[in-house]
């Protein structure tokens, strides 16, 4: 069975995140992370997918309930923490939009990783094979293959941002 699910997004100052995220997962009815990503590393001859954080300064919170029951419910909360969380306002709602949480549901999955893509260059296309963006190849605006990242339009967060990659082959 599949409840809705709404997204929220607060913005965090003084390195509070993991108490925010800690405070949000011991309540009912919701799931707080902060966002991270795999990214490749090169160096000095070591070579892998390392996860970092995606947006440190954010906590991205899952909620079985609606905008009007989370501001209700959690309104105090914010006024008495006022001065070091933020909560995002997208035409004075506090959720992400359908389209942007939907965008987000399909990269991050079950969790709270974008994990890489393995895919392949196609008439100088990349094309998942799997991954988070499989299906997603119409979001790319530019491919780097030797950093092992795309680059994608998003309507958040200074409308881009990147997602690493595997390219298996060029067709």
């Amino acid at each position: 069975m599949r409840f809705n699910v709404f997204w929220y997004v607060v913005h965090v100052k003084l390195n509070r995140a993991s108490k925010l995220v800690h405070f949000f997962n011991k309540q009912e009815a919701t799931v707080a992370f902060i966002p991270k990503k795999e990214q490749w590393f090169n160096i000095k001859g070591v070579k892998d997918y390392v996860v970092r954080d995606l947006y440190p300064d954010y906590v991205f919170i899952k909620s079985q309930l609606n905008k009007e029951e989370f501001e209700k419910q959690f309104n105090n909360f914010f006024k008495t923490v006022e001065g070091f969380v933020d909560l995002l306002e997208y035409d004075e709602v506090y959720s992400l939009k359908k389209e942007e949480q939907a965008f987000f549901e399909k990269l991050f999955g079950e969790g709270d990783i974008i994990r890489h893509s393995v895919g392949s260059n196609v008439n100088r296309r990349f094309i998942a094979n799997s991954g988070p963006l499989k299906g997603l190849e119409d979001a790319i605006v530019k491919v780097n293959r030797h950093g092992r990242f795309a680059t994608l339009k998003s309507s958040l967060f200074n409308g881009k941002f990147t997602v690493a990659i595997e390219v298996e082959r060029s067709l």
